[in-house]
Protein backbone atom coordinates (compact mmCIF):
# COMPACT_ATOMS: atom_id res chain seq x y z
CA UNK A 1 0.00 0.00 0.00
CA UNK A 2 1.62 3.62 -0.84
CA UNK A 3 2.31 5.80 1.92
CA UNK A 4 -0.56 8.08 2.42
CA UNK A 5 -2.90 5.85 0.62
CA UNK A 6 -6.30 6.91 0.86
CA UNK A 7 -8.89 4.11 3.36
CA UNK A 8 -10.99 3.93 0.62
CA UNK A 9 -10.95 3.41 -3.47
CA UNK A 10 -14.07 4.49 -4.97
CA UNK A 11 -14.72 2.99 -8.50
CA UNK A 12 -16.84 4.33 -11.05
CA UNK A 13 -17.15 3.17 -14.53
CA UNK A 14 -18.81 5.53 -16.96
CA UNK A 15 -20.48 4.75 -20.46
CA UNK A 16 -23.30 6.94 -22.18
CA UNK A 17 -24.07 8.65 -18.29
CA UNK A 18 -24.01 12.32 -19.39
CA UNK A 19 -27.32 13.14 -18.08
CA UNK A 20 -26.54 11.15 -14.30
CA UNK A 21 -23.30 11.59 -14.09
CA UNK A 22 -22.77 14.70 -12.23
CA UNK A 23 -25.44 14.09 -10.12
CA UNK A 24 -23.44 10.99 -9.18
CA UNK A 25 -20.08 12.39 -8.60
CA UNK A 26 -21.31 15.53 -6.57
CA UNK A 27 -23.00 12.86 -4.30
CA UNK A 28 -19.39 11.09 -3.89
CA UNK A 29 -17.67 14.46 -3.51
CA UNK A 30 -20.39 15.35 -0.94
CA UNK A 31 -19.73 12.34 1.55
CA UNK A 32 -19.55 13.12 4.79
CA UNK A 33 -16.38 10.47 4.96
CA UNK A 34 -13.60 12.13 2.95
CA UNK A 35 -10.50 9.25 2.96
CA UNK A 36 -11.01 8.35 -0.40
CA UNK A 37 -9.75 8.34 -4.01
CA UNK A 38 -12.52 8.61 -7.13
CA UNK A 39 -11.38 6.51 -9.69
CA UNK A 40 -13.66 7.59 -12.95
CA UNK A 41 -13.51 4.98 -16.01
CA UNK A 42 -14.57 6.12 -19.19
CA UNK A 43 -15.09 3.24 -21.25
CA UNK A 44 -15.51 4.73 -24.01
CA UNK A 45 -18.78 6.62 -24.05
CA UNK A 46 -19.61 8.59 -27.26
CA UNK A 47 -21.15 11.21 -24.91
CA UNK A 48 -19.12 13.80 -23.22
CA UNK A 49 -18.80 11.69 -19.83
CA UNK A 50 -15.01 11.29 -20.83
CA UNK A 51 -14.49 15.20 -20.73
CA UNK A 52 -17.57 15.58 -17.83
CA UNK A 53 -14.94 13.47 -15.73
CA UNK A 54 -11.26 15.35 -16.60
CA UNK A 55 -13.30 19.07 -15.83
CA UNK A 56 -14.25 17.55 -12.19
CA UNK A 57 -10.70 16.07 -12.10
CA UNK A 58 -9.12 19.32 -12.59
CA UNK A 59 -10.48 20.58 -9.64
CA UNK A 60 -10.32 17.73 -6.73
CA UNK A 61 -7.27 15.90 -6.31
CA UNK A 62 -9.26 12.75 -5.11
CA UNK A 63 -10.14 12.28 -8.70
CA UNK A 64 -7.79 10.66 -11.07
CA UNK A 65 -9.62 9.70 -14.93
CA UNK A 66 -8.67 6.56 -17.20
CA UNK A 67 -10.16 6.74 -20.63
CA UNK A 68 -10.38 3.25 -22.77
CA UNK A 69 -11.75 2.17 -25.70
CA UNK A 70 -15.28 0.77 -25.46
CA UNK A 71 -14.55 -2.83 -23.19
CA UNK A 72 -17.62 -3.00 -21.18
CA UNK A 73 -18.09 -2.30 -17.68
CA UNK A 74 -16.13 -5.36 -16.36
CA UNK A 75 -13.12 -4.59 -18.25
CA UNK A 76 -13.87 -0.75 -16.81
CA UNK A 77 -14.02 -2.17 -13.21
CA UNK A 78 -10.56 -4.01 -14.31
CA UNK A 79 -9.00 -0.99 -14.54
CA UNK A 80 -9.89 0.66 -11.56
CA UNK A 81 -8.66 -2.49 -9.66
CA UNK A 82 -5.66 -2.12 -11.15
CA UNK A 83 -5.02 1.43 -10.18
CA UNK A 84 -6.95 1.78 -6.63
CA UNK A 85 -4.33 2.31 -3.50
CA UNK A 86 -7.13 2.45 -0.65
CA UNK A 87 -7.28 -0.44 1.88
CA UNK A 88 -10.72 -0.67 1.23
CA UNK A 89 -12.81 -0.76 -2.27
CA UNK A 90 -16.41 0.43 -3.19
CA UNK A 91 -18.10 0.46 -6.51
CA UNK A 92 -20.70 2.86 -7.65
CA UNK A 93 -22.40 2.85 -10.56
CA UNK A 94 -22.28 6.55 -12.60
CA UNK A 95 -26.21 6.51 -13.20
CA UNK A 96 -27.12 5.93 -9.51
CA UNK A 97 -26.24 8.62 -6.63
CA UNK A 98 -24.81 7.64 -3.02
CA UNK A 99 -26.72 9.36 0.18
CA UNK A 100 -23.80 11.57 2.46
CA UNK A 101 -22.94 8.93 4.46
CA UNK A 102 -22.83 5.82 2.05
CA UNK A 103 -18.96 5.13 2.52
CA UNK A 104 -19.11 6.53 6.53
CA UNK A 105 -21.98 3.07 7.43
CA UNK A 106 -19.72 1.03 4.98
CA UNK A 107 -16.71 1.70 6.98
CA UNK A 108 -18.02 2.15 10.23
CA UNK A 109 -19.18 -1.54 10.02
CA UNK A 110 -15.62 -2.82 9.90
CA UNK A 111 -15.09 -5.27 12.97
CA UNK A 112 -13.08 -3.93 15.35
CA UNK A 113 -10.87 -7.02 15.22
CA UNK A 114 -9.91 -6.53 12.09
CA UNK A 115 -9.91 -10.05 9.35
CA UNK A 116 -10.95 -10.46 5.73
CA UNK A 117 -14.15 -10.08 4.92
CA UNK A 118 -16.99 -8.52 3.24
CA UNK A 119 -19.66 -5.83 4.02
CA UNK A 120 -23.13 -5.70 2.75
CA UNK A 121 -25.94 -3.29 3.40
CA UNK A 122 -29.21 -2.00 1.46
CA UNK A 123 -30.57 0.59 -1.13
CA UNK A 124 -33.41 2.09 -2.33
CA UNK A 125 -34.58 1.71 -5.76
CA UNK A 126 -36.11 4.63 -7.74
CA UNK A 127 -37.24 4.56 -11.48
CA UNK A 128 -35.65 7.28 -14.03
CA UNK A 129 -38.22 9.85 -12.95
CA UNK A 130 -37.20 9.17 -9.44
CA UNK A 131 -39.92 7.60 -7.89
CA UNK A 132 -39.41 5.33 -4.77
CA UNK A 133 -39.62 1.83 -5.94
CA UNK A 134 -38.57 -0.26 -3.47
CA UNK A 135 -36.39 -0.03 0.08
CA UNK A 136 -33.85 -3.03 0.32
CA UNK A 137 -32.72 -3.95 3.63
CA UNK A 138 -30.86 -6.68 5.39
CA UNK A 139 -30.78 -7.64 9.11
CA UNK A 140 -27.62 -6.31 11.02
CA UNK A 141 -25.78 -9.89 11.55
CA UNK A 142 -22.12 -11.02 11.15
CA UNK A 143 -21.35 -14.57 10.11
CA UNK A 144 -18.28 -16.32 10.25
CA UNK A 145 -17.27 -18.14 7.52
CA UNK A 146 -18.34 -21.65 8.47
CA UNK A 147 -21.58 -20.05 8.42
CA UNK A 148 -21.35 -18.85 4.46
CA UNK A 149 -24.02 -21.79 3.13
CA UNK A 150 -26.70 -20.18 6.12
CA UNK A 151 -25.97 -16.93 5.44
CA UNK A 152 -25.94 -16.97 1.51
CA UNK A 153 -29.57 -19.11 1.87
CA UNK A 154 -31.40 -16.50 4.97
CA UNK A 155 -30.61 -13.78 3.36
CA UNK A 156 -30.91 -14.62 -0.29
CA UNK A 157 -27.68 -12.96 -0.69
CA UNK A 158 -28.20 -13.90 -4.43
CA UNK A 159 -30.52 -10.96 -4.87
CA UNK A 160 -27.75 -8.84 -3.53
CA UNK A 161 -25.24 -9.43 -6.58
CA UNK A 162 -24.82 -6.06 -7.56
CA UNK A 163 -21.03 -4.45 -6.86
CA UNK A 164 -22.29 -1.59 -4.95
CA UNK A 165 -23.64 -1.19 -1.87
CA UNK A 166 -20.67 -3.14 -0.28
CA UNK A 167 -17.01 -2.60 1.04
CA UNK A 168 -14.48 -4.84 -0.13
CA UNK A 169 -10.45 -5.29 1.25
CA UNK A 170 -7.76 -4.56 -1.57
CA UNK A 171 -5.79 -7.63 -0.13
CA UNK A 172 -7.95 -9.90 -0.84
CA UNK A 173 -8.67 -8.49 -4.47
CA UNK A 174 -5.05 -8.48 -4.96
CA UNK A 175 -3.74 -11.44 -2.91
CA UNK A 176 -6.10 -13.69 -4.77
CA UNK A 177 -5.57 -12.03 -8.56
CA UNK A 178 -9.71 -11.81 -8.04
CA UNK A 179 -11.09 -9.74 -11.57
CA UNK A 180 -14.62 -9.31 -13.36
CA UNK A 181 -15.29 -11.71 -15.92
CA UNK A 182 -14.79 -9.46 -19.22
CA UNK A 183 -16.05 -12.96 -20.93
CA UNK A 184 -19.62 -12.73 -19.37
CA UNK A 185 -22.49 -10.03 -19.66
CA UNK A 186 -24.60 -10.88 -17.27
CA UNK A 187 -24.41 -12.56 -13.19
CA UNK A 188 -20.93 -11.05 -13.53
CA UNK A 189 -20.92 -9.13 -10.17
CA UNK A 190 -22.76 -12.08 -8.59
CA UNK A 191 -20.18 -14.35 -9.46
CA UNK A 192 -17.08 -11.81 -8.48
CA UNK A 193 -19.14 -11.46 -5.16
CA UNK A 194 -19.27 -15.37 -4.60
CA UNK A 195 -15.61 -15.69 -5.72
CA UNK A 196 -14.10 -12.78 -3.35
CA UNK A 197 -16.27 -14.82 -0.50
CA UNK A 198 -13.88 -18.20 -1.49
CA UNK A 199 -11.25 -15.70 0.57
CA UNK A 200 -12.99 -14.32 3.73
CA UNK A 201 -13.29 -15.17 7.15
CA UNK A 202 -16.33 -13.22 7.74
CA UNK A 203 -19.71 -11.99 5.88
CA UNK A 204 -21.03 -8.62 7.98
CA UNK A 205 -24.32 -7.44 6.72
CA UNK A 206 -25.91 -4.23 7.52
CA UNK A 207 -29.92 -2.56 7.48
CA UNK A 208 -28.73 0.93 6.07
CA UNK A 209 -29.51 1.80 2.54
CA UNK A 210 -27.58 4.49 2.19
CA UNK A 211 -27.06 3.76 -2.25
CA UNK A 212 -29.80 5.25 -4.61
CA UNK A 213 -30.31 2.47 -7.33
CA UNK A 214 -31.79 3.90 -10.57
CA UNK A 215 -33.42 1.49 -12.66
CA UNK A 216 -33.61 2.21 -16.47
CA UNK A 217 -35.07 0.28 -19.33
CA UNK A 218 -32.07 1.56 -21.07
CA UNK A 219 -29.13 0.61 -18.26
CA UNK A 220 -26.39 -2.32 -18.29
CA UNK A 221 -29.05 -5.02 -17.22
CA UNK A 222 -31.89 -4.29 -19.90
CA UNK A 223 -28.61 -4.21 -22.57
CA UNK A 224 -29.15 -7.04 -25.45
CA UNK A 225 -26.24 -9.32 -25.13
CA UNK A 226 -25.63 -11.84 -27.45
CA UNK A 227 -26.46 -15.78 -26.64
CA UNK A 228 -22.56 -16.75 -26.29
CA UNK A 229 -21.82 -14.35 -23.81
CA UNK A 230 -25.18 -14.82 -21.88
CA UNK A 231 -24.65 -19.15 -22.15
CA UNK A 232 -20.82 -18.48 -20.48
CA UNK A 233 -22.43 -16.76 -17.63
CA UNK A 234 -24.86 -18.94 -16.56
CA UNK A 235 -22.64 -22.41 -16.75
CA UNK A 236 -19.80 -20.42 -15.26
CA UNK A 237 -22.58 -19.85 -12.25
CA UNK A 238 -23.54 -23.48 -12.60
CA UNK A 239 -20.07 -24.76 -11.61
CA UNK A 240 -19.44 -21.95 -9.43
CA UNK A 241 -23.01 -23.33 -7.43
CA UNK A 242 -21.63 -26.40 -7.14
CA UNK A 243 -17.91 -25.60 -5.67
CA UNK A 244 -20.44 -23.18 -3.31
CA UNK A 245 -22.40 -25.97 -2.31
CA UNK A 246 -19.17 -28.58 -1.48
CA UNK A 247 -17.69 -25.80 1.03
CA UNK A 248 -20.40 -24.29 2.48
CA UNK A 249 -23.15 -26.87 2.46
CA UNK A 250 -26.24 -25.29 1.65
CA UNK A 251 -29.41 -26.11 3.62
CA UNK A 252 -32.27 -27.59 1.78
CA UNK A 253 -34.67 -25.53 1.81
CA UNK A 254 -32.19 -22.47 1.12
CA UNK A 255 -30.63 -24.46 -1.92
CA UNK A 256 -33.76 -23.89 -3.06
CA UNK A 257 -33.84 -20.31 -3.74
CA UNK A 258 -29.88 -20.51 -4.73
CA UNK A 259 -30.83 -22.52 -7.51
CA UNK A 260 -34.17 -20.53 -8.34
CA UNK A 261 -31.64 -17.90 -9.05
CA UNK A 262 -28.85 -19.07 -11.04
CA UNK A 263 -32.32 -20.52 -12.90
CA UNK A 264 -32.28 -16.43 -13.93
CA UNK A 265 -29.38 -17.37 -16.18
CA UNK A 266 -30.94 -19.89 -17.90
CA UNK A 267 -33.99 -17.65 -18.51
CA UNK A 268 -32.00 -15.35 -19.88
CA UNK A 269 -30.22 -17.74 -22.33
CA UNK A 270 -33.43 -19.22 -23.24
CA UNK A 271 -34.68 -15.32 -24.39
CA UNK A 272 -31.88 -13.59 -25.65
CA UNK A 273 -31.88 -14.25 -29.08
CA UNK A 274 -35.61 -12.86 -29.16
CA UNK A 275 -34.73 -9.99 -27.46
CA UNK A 276 -33.05 -9.58 -30.29
CA UNK A 277 -35.76 -9.86 -32.65
CA UNK A 278 -35.12 -10.95 -35.76
CA UNK A 279 -31.64 -10.40 -36.33
CA UNK A 280 -30.43 -13.76 -34.80
CA UNK A 281 -31.42 -16.28 -37.81
CA UNK A 282 -33.65 -19.09 -37.20
CA UNK A 283 -31.68 -21.59 -38.05
CA UNK A 284 -28.95 -19.93 -35.09
CA UNK A 285 -31.67 -19.53 -33.11
CA UNK A 286 -32.68 -23.51 -32.77
CA UNK A 287 -29.14 -24.35 -32.51
CA UNK A 288 -28.86 -22.30 -29.00
CA UNK A 289 -32.22 -24.14 -27.94
CA UNK A 290 -30.93 -27.10 -28.81
CA UNK A 291 -27.07 -26.90 -26.95
CA UNK A 292 -29.31 -24.93 -23.83
CA UNK A 293 -31.72 -27.70 -23.39
CA UNK A 294 -29.43 -30.59 -24.20
CA UNK A 295 -27.08 -29.21 -21.50
CA UNK A 296 -29.91 -28.18 -19.19
CA UNK A 297 -32.62 -31.15 -19.46
CA UNK A 298 -33.17 -32.14 -16.30
CA UNK A 299 -32.03 -29.16 -14.04
CA UNK A 300 -34.66 -27.16 -16.63
CA UNK A 301 -37.98 -30.20 -15.93
CA UNK A 302 -37.46 -29.63 -12.06
CA UNK A 303 -36.36 -26.09 -11.25
CA UNK A 304 -37.76 -23.85 -14.40
CA UNK A 305 -40.74 -22.53 -13.29
CA UNK A 306 -42.24 -19.66 -15.38
CA UNK A 307 -44.08 -17.69 -13.95
CA UNK A 308 -46.42 -16.71 -17.12
CA UNK A 309 -48.95 -18.98 -18.87
CA UNK A 310 -47.45 -18.30 -21.91
CA UNK A 311 -43.90 -19.11 -20.80
CA UNK A 312 -45.43 -22.57 -19.14
CA UNK A 313 -46.65 -23.54 -22.87
CA UNK A 314 -43.07 -22.91 -24.14
CA UNK A 315 -41.45 -25.05 -21.35
CA UNK A 316 -44.25 -27.94 -22.78
CA UNK A 317 -42.84 -27.34 -26.17
CA UNK A 318 -39.17 -27.28 -24.82
CA UNK A 319 -39.78 -30.15 -22.35
CA UNK A 320 -40.77 -32.19 -26.03
CA UNK A 321 -37.71 -30.91 -27.59
CA UNK A 322 -39.79 -29.02 -30.27
CA UNK A 323 -37.20 -26.76 -30.79
CA UNK A 324 -38.47 -25.97 -33.88
CA UNK A 325 -42.49 -25.21 -32.83
CA UNK A 326 -40.85 -23.37 -29.88
CA UNK A 327 -39.18 -20.60 -31.61
CA UNK A 328 -42.06 -20.30 -34.05
CA UNK A 329 -44.34 -20.14 -30.90
CA UNK A 330 -42.07 -17.06 -29.44
CA UNK A 331 -41.60 -15.73 -32.87
CA UNK A 332 -45.34 -15.59 -33.21
CA UNK A 333 -45.66 -13.66 -29.79
CA UNK A 334 -43.34 -11.12 -30.89
CA UNK A 335 -44.95 -10.50 -33.92
CA UNK A 336 -48.54 -10.11 -32.14
CA UNK A 337 -46.13 -7.41 -30.03
CA UNK A 338 -46.77 -9.81 -26.86
CA UNK A 339 -43.56 -9.35 -25.10
CA UNK A 340 -43.66 -9.06 -21.27
CA UNK A 341 -42.54 -12.45 -21.04
CA UNK A 342 -39.38 -11.94 -22.38
CA UNK A 343 -38.28 -9.78 -19.34
CA UNK A 344 -40.55 -11.94 -16.47
CA UNK A 345 -40.20 -11.90 -12.90
CA UNK A 346 -38.52 -15.03 -10.95
CA UNK A 347 -40.41 -16.10 -8.21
Amino acid sequence: MEKNAPEISVIVPVYNARQYLAKCIDSILSQTFTDFELLLIDDGSPDRCGEICDEYARKDRRIRVFHQENKGVSAARNVGMEAMTGRYLAFIDADDWAYPDYLRYLYEALPMNGGSGLIVQGFRCFDARGADMQVKSLPNRLYEEKDFGRAICECNLAEWGYSASKLYKVDVIRNNHLRFDTRIHCLEDLLFMYRYLFHCDYLLLGDRQEYAYIRHLDSISHTIRPFDSVYAGFRLYRALFIEMQERWQFPAQGREGMIRSMMMGFDWSLKTDYCQRYDVPRKTRISHLRLLINDNYRMMCSHYHPVYKLDKIGKMLLKARLYGLYDCYIVFLIRMNITSFLHAPHP
